[in-house]
């Protein structure tokens, strides 16, 4: 037999052999990498429960692409585990069918390759109870593991749902090379699995049951069977407004639609349905549990504005009652919201869901969030403390310490110097008032914690490194209460109604087309849901400059005119000149039609840490806009040519003396004014706002400024190239961790990324508040003072200057004349006469 006859034969073997093994599943993400898609091993959480942290075992029964799933709410904070020990938290409500049905936990991720396999892992917990637990081993696709979930552990009602992560760098153990290891959880592959024809929502007490879609977002289409007016419009928010409340949801995008969308989110129909819905008698609001792709719906029985008012009060209604479910649920219920700060509250990390936590590694991380009132003033007029309680190993290097940052910004540090250790209790941690803000705030705290053995890795000698009690506490001082404006953080945060109380706000969109009409719809809900209560807003598409009530205009940039613009501190043809090239950019088509599909592209995007959310369509070149070059006249050059003529012509001789006083004099003439000029410069730059440059990145823009001197003139205006741009970029600025950041005078977003641009109001008006005793107005005063420290100093002078006149006047009379005093006068002449 040939040579190539004797490699023949194995060949087809080994073909006849593969074609009758049948071909095992294979599952692709789009044009991106295949999934790794792994489950943990078939009856391990239910035999025994210790079993359940046994890792998942890899690359077994492919999950099922089509498999019914209830994706995660989003959350305040990014879905990145950071660093070596880090935590996710979602509250989750289920139904009494829900719960009782058997359920899957199903998480998406994608890791850094830093990660080492071995020793990284994540921890599912379920109500405080670990459900799983597998290695982290995804550097390079979306790997997806799913954990069953043992009965009874579900309650009806809200559960906690968290997701932890271990993580380990594979060849460096410096502090630096923490900063290395993340594990992004994909939202489109993370929630509950339930099997085919599961329970869901089946009556307003289930609302919130709704799903949300791939990116975290509840989806609310108000379908319009009619043409519907003004007074409909501002009914139909308001419905909105307390069907989100009432749901507990965390974002919403509202859409205006004519056909019911896919099977996330939640259909409001309005308008008169045949059938026995528009029989006599039929309930204003009735609600129709979902069916296969059809989501939920609620159909308001009539297109009147009564009609739409009763459904109002039903939803309402409903909005008042017990949630329900496990204390960590309801825990974890109340910390997604933001724990309320009042001022002089004391409250411990265990109220603020810390718990006690010994750390071996090198950076630990912990945090929490706060909700302070609408009318806060952030001034340096008071420091809220922190008491840490806990201790530190021996041995650390110089540069150990703890770090402490507020809303993203370092704002304390304690070192950690004593080199055999330490055991601190009620160590006091100042934190400026002037680094908080209206609304929702962030609280991270670090320890760096190198050692020698972290040059050479010395895994085994790994020893516990920090210690932090949950008895530490958060100490609030007195607060001082006025609103302040312009300040976006306060107005979009759910003060805007406590600016005029007795005025209804005013939501002005001048092109009342559908993406711009969704877009009014959606900032409204989200301020809705920020302030935890309705907005009674009255709509408008005119008379944008009223000053009668405050007033939030959105619209496309093209739509709004210069003094608009101007009046909250924008340039109108720098924002044209940006623009010009995307105004009439092509639309996109409705959320609901564009499926979240994982490609390369959104691979990319969880390597990034994107928000979900945040999307726009590719933009064209935009043609370079060149300033033309000013031509000279024949006058100016004619005057700069006889310029040295006239000079000369215009000299006469004078005296060296009388040419040195003139000298003398125009210097003197000319230092004069240029101190005054220099004086009133630094006098306007202290009330001055600064001309805000945006850049050609931006795709929102939200400004705020006043018109007049009370606070009905108070306006806020949100742009955007285009209506379509416009939809796209405010479904992107209420994601829930961006949203939380808005604040100051201006801020700009690029909807691509999410990124934020800051501008603050260098002269803020306070504009009352219901709180004014005595004690308050000394703190705003105070506040006020911080703000202003120029206007401190002038006032500090004037008054040490007034002292200084008043004592020497008081004192000239005061007191008795000695009588052995020698005056000169008198005295000189008897010596004289002697």
């Amino acid at each position: 037999m040939s040579a190539a006859s004797s490699r023949l034969v194995p060949t087809l073997t080994a073909l006849l052999i593969a074609a009758a093994t049948p071909a095992g599943a294979q599952s692709f993400l789009g044009r991106g990498a295949p999934q790794v898609l792994s489950m943990p091993e078939a009856g391990a959480p239910e035999a025994r429960p210790e079993a359940r942290s046994r890792p998942a075992a890899p690359d077994r029964n492919p999950v099922p692409a089509a498999a019914p799933q209830r994706p995660f709410q989003a959350l305040t904070t990014p879905l990145r585990l950071t660093g070596e020990e880090s935590g996710l938290q979602w509250p989750v409500y289920l139904t009494e069918g829900q719960a009782r049905e058997r359920l899957r936990l199903r998480i998406g991720y994608l890791a850094a390759i830093s990660v080492v396999p071995d020793a990284s892992f994540l921890t599912a917990t379920i109500n405080g109870v670990a459900v799983g637990r597998s290695e982290i081993k995804a550097p390079g696709a979306i790997r997806i593991i799913e954990f069953d979930i043992p009965a009874d552990l579900l309650k009806p009602g809200y559960n906690a749902v968290a997701i932890a992560g271990v993580q380990r760098h594979r060849v460096d153990c410096s502090l630096d090379a923490t900063y290395e290891l993340w594990t992004q959880i994909d939202p489109a592959w993370t929630g509950l699995v339930a099997p085919a024809g599961g329970a869901g929502a089946t009556s307003l007490r289930d609302l919130p049951a709704i799903a949300p879609d791939g990116r975290g977002i509840v989806p609310v289409r108000v379908i319009l069977k009619g043409r519907p007016t003004f007074a409909t419009f501002e009914r139909l928010i308001g419905l909105v407004q307390r069907v989100a409340l009432a749901g507990g949801f965390g974002q919403v995008a509202v859409e205006f639609a004519t056909e019911p969308g896919g099977p996330a989110g939640l259909d409001i129909v309005a308008g008169r349905p045949d059938g026995d819905l528009a029989a006599p008698g039929a309930q204003p609001l009735v609600f129709q549990p979902a069916q296969g792709d059809r989501a939920a719906r609620l159909v308001v029985t009539g297109d009147e504005p009564a009609d739409i008012e009763a459904a109002q009060r039903i939803v309402a209604g409903t909005a008042n009652r017990d949630p329900g479910g496990s204390p960590q649920g309801l825990q974890a219920l109340a910390l997604s919201r933001g724990l309320p700060l009042q001022g002089g509250e004391r409250l411990r990390f265990s109220d603020l869901g810390l718990q006690n936590r010994d750390f071996s590694g090198r950076l630990f991380r912990t945090g929490f969030e706060v909700t302070l009132p609408t009318d806060f003033v952030p001034a340096d007029y008071d420091k809220a403390v922190l008491e840490l309680s806990g201790g530190y190993a021996a041995g650390l290097e110089v540069g150990a310490q703890i770090v402490v940052d507020v809303n993203g910004r370092n704002v304390a540090s304690v070192p950690l110097a004593r080199a055999g250790g330490d055991a601190f209790r009620g160590e006091a941690v100042a934190l400026p008032l002037s680094r908080w803000r209206p609304g929702r705030n962030r609280v991270d705290i670090r320890a760096l914690l190198p050692t020698g053995s972290d040059r050479v890795c010395e895994e085994g000698t790994a020893r516990q490194r920090f210690l932090l009690l949950d008895r530490s506490t958060l100490v609030a001082p007195r607060l001082a209460r006025a609103l302040r404006a312009p300040d976006l953080a306060a107005t979009l945060g759910g003060g805007l109604p406590r600016t005029a109380p007795d005025a209804r706000p005013r939501l002005v969109v001048p092109t009342p087309d559908r993406e711009s009409m969704a877009a009014a719809a959606t900032i409204a809900v989200q301020m809705a849901l920020s302030a935890r209560r309705p907005i009674d807003f009255e709509l408008a598409n005119d008379r944008i400059l009223d000053r009668r009530a405050p007033t939030l205009v959105v619209a496309p940039a093209r739509a709004l005119e210069p003094e608009v613009l101007r009046s909250v501190g924008l340039n109108p043809d720098q924002i044209r000149q940006i623009w010009q090239g995307r105004a009439a950019a092509a639309p996109l088509g409705e959320p609901s039609q564009r499926p979240v599909v994982m490609d390369g592209a959104s691979i990319n995007r969880l390597r990034n840490n994107l928000p979900p959310a945040c999307a726009l369509p590719a933009v064209g070149p935009r043609p370079a806009v060149i300033a033309p070059r000013r031509a000279r006249t024949d006058a100016a050059e004619a005057e700069e040519r006889d310029f040295p003529a006239g000079w000369n012509g215009g000299l006469r001789p004078q005296s060296a003396f009388a040419d040195q006083v003139s000298v003398a004099v125009a210097r003197l003439g000319a230092a004069l004014r240029s101190g005054l000029s220099a004086a009133s410069a630094w006098a306007g730059d202290q009330v001055r706002e600064p001309e805000i440059e945006v850049g050609a990145q931006a795709s929102l823009i939200v400004g705020q400024g006043l018109s007049g001197s009370d606070a009905g003139s108070l306006l806020t205006v949100v742009t955007a190239p285009n209506a379509a741009n416009l939809q796209a970029s405010v479904t992107c600025l209420t994601t829930p961790s961006i949203w939380n950041r808005v604040e100051g005078r201006v801020v700009t977003l690029d909807a691509n990324d999410g990124t934020l641009g800051i501008h603050e109001a260098k002269r803020a008006r306070f504009l009352g508040s219901d709180r004014m005793s005595f004690e308050n107005l000394r703190l705003v005063v105070a506040g006020w003072f911080s703000t202003n420290p120029s206007a401190y100093a002038l006032l500090v002078f004037a008054a040490a200057i007034g002292l200084g006149l008043s004592t020497s006047a008081m004192l000239r009379d005061v007191g008795r004349p000695n009588p052995n005093a020698r005056r000169p006068g008198r005295d000189a002449g008897k010596e004289e006469s002697l």
